[in-house]
């Protein structure tokens, strides 16, 4: 215990970097002329009980023994967070998790009848803790809990024994729906009862991962979240449309990930802001969200002109848009059959990750330019790694079927993943060529994106070679003042 004392804590070290930051501007002048008389004791309650409320729930309980002013402060700390990792690296890699369950039993017994705001739990699922999660769910109720986090972790065997936890519906009533704003869950199964379920009426944040249920069930639950602002679905297999019966008004941030067996998604979200979707390409229909500003797309193994096509039918008045391509098949035509634009998309953010025989595929790029009147600027990363430096093969831009259109409002272009390969040249010169208004053009042989497997090492004498191939034939083509990065 004497080495714990005289060894600086966690709490020691946030009360100080707190204390530093919040000092008045005087009190920090005449910290240089000489060390400070501040001791932890001089800051308020409400500001230790903040700085406790950022420890594990171990470390706030032990912060008791630094003063006998504090032996019940850690009592008050709105905030508990639970990590069974914490425990399993604490007792030498060692899993109990009876131990764990012991611990949180103990310090919640400790918290009983006050006000928690965040109630966070994680650690592996098994279907004998039941009764266990239900009780500290029942905490969480009694608290007034704001935000709760079931950060629950499949058995390593749960395909063969296992089943999600069935989230308990039942006991929740008016009064404490009313109080969860938050509400984190994974490994859990939604099946709310048919007819005693009155919603969730003030969650503004659900985060769903691995979870079970049917797209009716989903359906109920999401209509009952009449202010719901922020929803992140992840590895949640409906086997089913995303689709609600009624509109999510207030929602502003949405994300679809890893959710294979999902087969289209629609819904009304007149306010959203922020799509992000990760998967196969299916139909995605939100064309009532006038405002989105912002949309990530990663698409697998499918053309770039299917691609836009559907985003163009499902997302015609996005603002910003990075699309991700992997894989990409054999294009069957130049230019997109379409008579619909994207007529709000400003910024786009092109990034393919391509194989060798794949790079003359990048001229496709054109397909959704010819769909983005008002783009004003275009960025292209391209994963090289397997593409020949200079390699010849490869379709022109005397290939692109002229329309005599032009990218009128294109101002910045910014390539990189250069390799000097002939579509990298063709697609930079058909672009300067074609956008009048052009201010600037970065061409760069750096890589940009992360590749799991070992990256080719790039010579510095290949790198100048290859910016030599287009420096001058992209100089004598851009506008004057127009300027010209190569790097």
């Amino acid at each position: 215990m004497g080495n714990y004392l005289n060894s600086p804590t966690a709490l020691e070290k946030k009360c100080e970097l707190h204390y530093h930051v919040n000092r008045p501007a005087r009190k920090l002048a005449a910290r240089n002329e000489g060390p400070p008389n501040a001791k932890l004791d001089d800051l308020p309650q409400d500001v230790l009980c903040t700085i406790l409320s950022k420890l594990p729930a171990r470390e706030a309980v032990r912060s008791s023994v630094l003063s006998s002013e504090w032996r019940y402060i850690w009592t008050a700390c709105p905030r508990l967070s639970f990590n069974h990792n914490d425990d399993v690296r604490r007792h030498g890699g060692k899993p109990n998790a009876q131990v764990f369950v012991d611990h949180v039993n103990e310090v919640l017994q400790k918290h009983r009848g006050k006000a928690i705001d965040h109630l966070e739990i994680k650690f592996t699922f098994q279907s004998n803790l039941t009764y266990h999660l239900n009780n500290w769910i029942r905490f969480a109720i009694s608290s007034q809990t704001k935000n709760l986090a079931l950060d629950l972790a499949p058995p390593s065997d749960f395909l063969k024994h296992g089943d999600h936890y069935r989230f308990p519906f039942q006991l929740f009533d008016k009064e404490s729906v009313s109080c969860l704003e938050c509400l984190q869950i994974s490994f859990v199964s939604f099946k709310p009862p048919p007819s005693q379920f009155i919603g969730f009426p003030n969650l503004r944040k659900l985060d769903l991962h691995l979870l079970n249920t049917t797209r009716q069930d989903f359906d109920t639950i999401l209509c009952s979240c009449e202010n719901l602002e922020w929803l992140s679905i992840v590895r949640c297999q409906l086997k089913d449309e995303l689709k609600f019966s009624r509109p999510l008004s207030q929602l502003r941030y949405f994300r679809v990930e890893h959710c294979n067996n999902i087969t289209k998604i629609q819904f009304h979200a007149a306010k959203l802001s922020t799509f992000m979707y990760r998967g196969d390409c299916i139909p995605i229909a939100l064309h009532h969200s006038i405002k989105l500003e912002k949309a990530e797309v990663i698409f697998h193994d499918l053309t770039f002109q299917h691609c836009t096509a559907a985003l163009l039918d499902g997302l015609p008045g996005v603002q910003n848009l990075t699309l991700e391509f992997a894989f990409q098949r054999m294009e069957t035509t130049w230019v997109l059959d379409s008579r619909l634009v994207f007529s709000q998309l400003r910024h786009v953010q092109i990034v393919m990750i391509m194989c060798e025989e794949d790079e003359d595929k990048i001229l496709y790029i054109v397909s959704l330019l010819r769909v983005a009147p008002f783009l004003e600027n275009l960025e292209v990363h391209l994963d090289g790694s397997y593409i020949l430096w200079f390699a010849k093969g490869g379709p022109s831009k005397l290939d692109i079927p002229a329309c005599g259109y032009k990218y009128l409002n294109l101002k910045n272009m910014h390539l990189t993943g250069f390799r000097a390969a002939n579509s990298h040249i063709q697609l930079l010169l058909h672009v300067v060529e074609n956008a009048p208004a052009i201010d600037t053009l970065t061409v760069d042989t750096s890589a940009r994106l992360v590749d799991l497997r070992k990256p080719e090492k790039i010579k510095p004498g290949l790198r100048c070679a290859a910016l030599d191939t287009v420096r001058g034939c992209l100089r004598e083509r851009l506008r004057p003042g127009a300027k010209l990065y190569v790097l």
